[in-house]
């Protein structure tokens, strides 16, 4: 019985979490469409 609750209690956190990283994940990656205007001084002539 033991056995049974440990399955399901980690099969319950692994699901938790990934829906908790995911969550972080999607926030972040709006930040990663954004680029701004790189200044003269750091542009390379080609």
């Amino acid at each position: 019985m033991f056995k049974s609750l440990s399955k399901y209690l980690s099969a319950f956190a692994a699901s938790l979490l990934t829906v908790i990283a995911m969550s972080g994940v999607s926030n972040a990656c709006t930040w990663g469409l954004y680029e701004p205007k790189m200044p003269k001084s750091l542009r390379k002539e080609l």
